[in-house]
């Protein structure tokens, strides 16, 4: 059959036979990406400064259980209802207050993650095409990897993390 013969005949193939193949451990180009280091650290700082807000309202609303506790028995039903509603409402500003903080790291940390993720991609896209590379793959170990096996040789990582580090 002509037809079959026709579905096995590649254009590619025949134009350029000599493919260049490279592979990138992603997993360590992230962990060494001192920019990445650097933006984490940064949002390591804004997280701590969250949290000290919110150890604080927790601090707070402790303390207001403590002395509810050891004036209970002395307080009046309308005091003691006061005192319990208060208490419910702080524990509660305290729950929204650290879901809105976690929305706000988490967005943060999305953002961050896309600017590194970016620069990565921009100086893996530069160093294939500077040198010519048709393909490049994820080296990452595990099951999330795309290279089961790759030689030490065509392997760019080193290249990507000198490009994204100067």
């Amino acid at each position: 059959f002509t037809a079959t013969a026709g579905l096995f005949h590649t254009p590619a193939l025949a134009a350029d036979e000599n493919y260049k193949i490279a592979v990138v451990d992603m997993q360590t180009v992230l962990a060494s990406y001192e920019k990445r280091k650097a933006k984490y650290d940064d949002l390591q700082k804004q997280v701590d400064s969250l949290q000290s807000g919110i150890d604080k309202m927790s601090k707070d609303i402790e303390a207001a259980r403590k002395d509810y506790e050891e004036r209970r028995a002395t307080l009046t039903d309308e005091e003691r209802v006061k005192l319990e509603t208060k208490i419910t409402n702080d524990y509660a500003n305290y729950q929204n207050e650290l879901q809105k903080n976690q929305r706000q790291i988490d967005g943060m940390e999305e953002l961050v993650l896309n600017e590194v993720l970016k620069d990565i991609q921009e100086a893996i896209e530069k160093i294939a095409t500077d040198n010519s590379y048709h393909l490049v793959l994820n080296k990452g170990k595990g099951p999330r990897g795309a290279v089961l096996y790759a030689s030490n040789s065509i392997d760019i990582t080193p290249r990507i993390l000198e490009q994204l580090n100067k």
